[in-house]
């Protein structure tokens, strides 16, 4: 009965004081939706592939270009090594999107062949369908829960006929719950590696031409371990793999896919794979953020320790020990903590839309209502509650009854912990502003950089019509809208992808990048021909990095490609193959006839508003196509895109930095709260002394701004440091330039004026008589 008392005084308390409340609630709830948000997420992160029952003996075969590989070669190890009990190729890449229809219709679909033993192999769920049986048959496919429905709305799917790609038909024989959380890219469709030839000629059972298209997964028996016979591999591929007697790839690896999320390995796309500097910045800015939270309600609580300290001084004429008032504080600091816990949960529940977008992923709150996240969610606020409530509790229930009387306890709490604890907030806000600009101008340098083709009102449109005459009919129809400049074709874009062509030259092997596309899309790119040989049509034209690479002068009128002589058209200036922090490599471009292409790409060049101009050629393609998904980028958001995990780490800091600058600015109002309290006196006597308003004002406004000072001193010097460090990355760089540190201390400055001046404003034109008598 008396505790329930004690929280109808502190809740009365609270709704007298709403300001303190409101800004105590507000930071912790801010702080407490970031970590409830960050935890979840490096939770979902760290759990990748962790449900597979086997994931312990799996490994993923790779070389130095990634995870990947050819179709037959897991198959191959299986049969020379017995430590292997069992092997999964999946084929992530080269069969990709596919028309798929059923009945009247017709939808764009993600197809991913696997090994028929793959939901044996793996812990997938099947929603319907025996995973023992429903890849056995090389006509069956399993569809994803989403893609059923989309497909098949309220309809049963199973047993139904779907036709892939021109003609070929399929059995529907189960349903798998949306691949997630997993390396393994989701798939609407999966069906038998056995067929991918038929949708890519180089992918076969029985040649490893396709080096890429295959992640091999491969399972050991229990106890046994392949990793020492990597030497072994090695010699062998050397002598039975394409690429590794062409000197194309020189290392073989074994990772284990419960560690593949997170390696450094090139991808390519392969696999998904995670940001581990990401998810350790998101844990250690959160952590910081929750350590603001609690400085401000140290704070904030020592701001009103004069009137708590009254209301405690009475309580102990009445009888209550220093014990029972200790108590009665980390009961109020812990009962705040769950308020704003709750808030910020709701909070958090608000804020999964925008933190899926940001980050590319799922955010499943639910997931925080199993009793692991529960217990953890109870220490958390216990915690939290005896940290935050430690130093005042102590201060306040330590105030005697003769000290409130003789005024002197304003004098006695000095609040040194304060002035420590404003510094380090400034300091962080500093350095966080400064990590900012120097992420944002990076960002900006990267994706501004000259790639060595126009990139500038190009949307390029994925061509997944299923015949020429719905093609050429929406061409015509795109070429017909006023903010259309002209419509190429292409097969290849340096961004989206091209074919590689590799073949033995001189001695030594050769790789080339192969575009091919009609002359319109080659002026549309802007392409550069450094020279021309006025050769007919058909004819390739070869960058300087190729011709380099083959050693061969200017004027060289052919090149030997596959033993043959091969007339050079003309020789290209070099462009840049993906983005600017690739390296570069040579490349092979060709101008066909339009009539005489099979183009991957419709490249389309527009002028005035580009939102109006994609939705239009959205619904010309949709009505041209029957209604197949609409596939299309603008070059200049490919190159963005590029550079997708730089952006969204700009992002996420500058949105820390912008929540550190609030919650620092609480802070310095709660310490300019208590100390401009705690100096009325002093403020009155100098005034009866003959300062004027401004004098003081002045004073105490640079009490303040000091901390700033020194906050700025001490951080200035290591973020200078870890952000040198972090640009050392990038081959492709800015210089850091003082300008960026004094805009960050001069931005924090402003804010800590602001955030002060008011309080010192009162404080400077207030009655020196009512300062003195203490009222």
């Amino acid at each position: 009965m008396n505790n329930l008392l004690n929280i109808k005084s502190f809740l009365k308390f609270l709704s007298r004081n709403k300001a303190y409340t409101a800004i105590d609630v507000f930071g912790l709830s801010v702080s407490l939706m970031f970590v409830i948000l960050i935890a979840v997420y490096t939770v979902q992160e760290l759990s990748v592939d962790k449900f597979h029952k086997d994931v312990d003996r799996i490994y993923v075969l790779a070389n130095d270009k990634g995870p990947s590989t050819a179709l037959p070669i897991a198959y191959r190890l299986q049969e020379r090594y017995p430590e292997i009990e069992q092997v999964c190729p999946v084929i992530t890449t080269n069969v990709g999107n596919q028309i798929v229809k059923n009945n009247d219709k017709k939808l764009t679909a993600r197809t991913v062949p696997v090994d028929s033993c793959f939901f044996n192999f793996f812990s997938f769920k099947l929603l319907a369908g025996d995973k023992n049986r429903v890849l056995e048959n090389r006509s069956n496919v399993v569809l994803s829960k989403t893609f059923a429905n989309k497909l098949f709305g309220t309809e049963d799917p199973i047993g139904q006929s779907v036709i892939i790609g021109d003609s070929l038909s399929f059995l529907v024989s189960g349903i798998m719950e949306d691949i997630k959380h997993s390396t393994i890219p989701y798939a609407d469709i999966m069906f038998r590696v056995e067929r991918a030839h038929e949708y890519n000629w180089s992918i076969s059972m029985d040649h490893p031409g396709n080096a890429g298209s295959t992640v091999a997964f491969l399972k050991m028996k229990p106890g046994a371990d392949l990793r020492p016979k990597i030497p072994d591999i090695l010699a062998y591929f050397k002598e039975s793999f394409w690429i590794y007697q062409r000197d194309m790839s020189k290392v073989v690896n074994l990772i284990p896919m419960s560690e593949l999320y997170f390696s450094e390995l090139n991808d390519f796309g392969s696999v998904q794979t995670g940001n581990k500097r990401l998810v350790i910045v998101l844990l250690s800015v959160g952590i910081l953020i929750l350590v603001f939270a609690i400085f401000n309600y140290i704070n904030l609580t020592v701001a009103q320790a004069g009137q708590r300290a009254k209301e405690m001084a009475t309580r102990r004429l009445l009888g209550s020990s220093r014990g029972d008032l200790f108590i009665r504080m980390m009961i109020e600091s812990t009962l705040l903590t769950v308020i704003s816990f709750g808030i910020g949960w709701l909070l958090a529940h608000a804020a999964v839309p925008f933190v899926n977008d940001l980050l590319q992923t799922q955010i499943d709150l639910m997931a925080t209502f199993t009793p692991g996240w529960c217990l953890a969610g109870i220490v958390l606020i216990l915690l939290i509650g005896v940290v935050a409530g430690l130093l005042p509790a102590v201060l306040i229930s330590s105030v005697k009854p003769i000290d409130i009387v003789r005024g002197t306890f304003r004098r006695q709490t000095k609040m040194v912990f304060s002035k420590v604890f404003i510094t380090f907030q400034n300091g962080i806000t500093i350095a966080m502003i400064a990590a900012s600009i120097v992420m944002i101008l990076q960002s900006r340098h990267l994706i501004n950089a000259p790639l060595g083709y126009n990139t500038n009102s190009i949307l390029e449109v994925a061509n997944g019509f299923a015949n020429n005459s719905d093609r050429n009919a929406a061409i015509d129809e795109f070429g017909r809208q006023p903010f259309v400049k002209r419509v190429g074709l292409a097969a290849g874009m340096p961004l989206s992808g091209s074919n590689n062509m590799s073949s033995e030259y001189e001695g030594k092997f050769l790789g080339f990048q192969q575009f091919i596309m009609d002359s319109t899309a080659f002026n549309m790119l802007g392409y550069k021909i450094v020279r021309d040989n006025q050769l007919a049509e058909k004819s390739w034209y070869v960058t300087e990095k190729a011709m380099r690479d083959m050693e061969l002068p200017q004027d060289a009128p052919s090149f030997l490609w596959n033993k043959n002589a091969t007339p050079i058209a003309g020789i290209v200036q070099d462009f840049q193959l993906g983005n600017i922090t690739n390296d570069m490599r040579p490349a092979m471009l060709r101008i066909d006839k339009r009539s005489e292409m099979f183009p991957w790409s419709i490249l389309i060049e527009v002028e005035g508003n580009p939102y109006t101009a994609y939705n239009k050629i959205q619904e010309i393609y949709k009505e041209a196509s029957g209604g197949l998904d609409f596939n299309a980028t603008y070059l200049n958001e490919q190159v963005q895109k590029s550079f997708e995990s730089e952006v969204r780490m700009t992002k996420i800091v500058s949105l820390f930095a912008s929540i550190a600058v609030i919650i620092s600015m609480l802070g310095l109002l709660a310490m300019s709260t208590y100390f401009i309290h705690q100096r009325s006196q002093e403020v009155a006597i100098r005034k009866v002394f003959g300062s004027d308003n401004q004098a003081i004002l002045i004073r105490l406004i640079g009490s303040f701004l000091v901390y700033v000072g020194v906050a700025f001193i001490i951080a200035t010097p290591i973020i200078w440091y870890f952000m040198n460090q972090w640009l050392s990355d990038y081959s492709y760089r800015i210089s850091l330039n003082p300008l960026i540190f004094i805009v960050s201390g001069i931005f924090c400055l402003v804010i800590a004026l602001v955030t002060v001046f008011f309080q010192s404003y009162k404080a400077a034109n207030a009655n020196p008589i009512e300062s003195v008598s203490g009222r």
